[in-house]
């Protein structure tokens, strides 16, 4: 044992009036040679070797308490004063007289009473303390669930909130560009078709410019000139001379086809004048066509431009869906 743990016991063994040099049948006035001899005397009859059946561990255990005690130089001093003190006081108390010695004596017990009720209630608040710290740990523990279940319920909140955004998105988009197409494919469809369309109408158009340039470019030959001296036969002849031949107006299903086509797809059609046409004379050539205005071609490319920009416009908002999407799974 260590040295404070065997002052303790001293102290402890002299308050209860234990001898332990009659324990060791031996006395006050050994010394550490004269205690290990005592004890491996008393050994030879409470060892649990030597003793049998007749061993008892308490009576051991108190034996060698009883040397290491001794046989320590500070627990030995501790154990002397403590039993002088008391020795000093059995004899104070036999010199008193017998009033005077039972008033000494209910006082000691008033202050053993008073110890008692104070270790007891030492041990009371220990248990209440322990009650409260158990009672502070449930409710820590109990706010933390809650906190949790309230994390994991805003959590699933605000993950269905994001999936409706990207659903609604999702729709927006499906629902624009593209007549209400559901996919690429559909959408690459309506290019094309429009594409063909207006291939058509550029061909079908090439086709009426190289009409008009035929017909304009029909030259009326003027008559002989009469002789000289007939002016008769001069007025007849100014009489019988034909009109100038009109270029012929083109297919009334082509110029309502090629209005449709105009009003559908915002190609600029020549401005035609008001004026009527100059007569053509014999000594002049025909005037050339008009020539097609500065804007006809400006309405594919325009279109074309916006096809594809609302092409890219669908493309970086399916890839935003996706990148949101993939950051709010779990």
């Amino acid at each position: 044992m260590e040295d404070q743990d065997l002052i303790t016991y001293a102290r402890d063994a002299a308050g209860r009036g234990d001898d332990l040099f009659a324990l060791l049948s031996t006395d006050a006035t050994s010394n550490e040679s004269d205690i290990r001899r005592a004890f491996r005397r008393k050994a030879l009859t409470a060892h649990p070797d030597k003793a049998g059946d007749a061993y008892d561990p308490a009576l051991y255990e108190r034996l060698e308490r009883a040397r290491d005690v001794l046989i320590n130089p500070a627990a030995r001093e501790a154990y002397d004063n403590s039993m002088r003190a008391i020795l000093q006081k059995k004899i104070q108390l036999d010199q008193m007289s017998s009033r005077r010695r039972k008033l000494v004596e209910e006082l000691e017990q008033r202050e053993q009473a008073a110890k008692k009720v104070k270790a007891e209630a030492h041990v009371a608040n220990a248990e209440l303390e322990a009650m409260a710290a158990r009672g502070r740990a449930k409710q820590a523990a109990r706010r933390k669930e809650m906190e949790e279940a309230e994390e994991r319920e805003r959590q699933r909140l605000d993950r269905e909130e994001a999936e409706a955004r990207v659903k609604r998105s999702k729709e927006d988009v499906s629902g624009g560009v593209g007549g209400g197409g559901d996919g690429d494919d559909e959408f690459d469809e309506r290019i094309a078709e429009l594409e063909k369309r207006i291939r058509k109408k550029q061909q079908r158009k090439a086709e009426r410019k190289a009409k008009k340039k035929t017909n304009g470019a029909t030259v009326v030959e003027a008559p002989s000139p009469p002789p000289a001296g007939s002016s008769s036969s001069s007025s007849s002849s100014s009489s019988s001379r034909e009109p100038p031949i009109q270029p012929p107006p083109p297919p009334s299903s082509t110029t309502a086809e090629s209005k449709a086509d105009a009003a559908k797809f915002t190609f600029t059609r020549p401005v035609a004048s008001s004026a009527p046409p100059p007569s053509m004379s014999s000594d002049r050539e025909p005037p050339p066509p008009p020539p097609p205005a500065a804007g006809g071609g400006g309405g594919f490319a325009s279109t074309m431009a916006r096809l594809r920009a609302a092409q890219a416009k669908r493309d970086e908002e399916k890839r935003r869906l996706e990148q949101e999407a993939a950051a709010m799974s779990p």
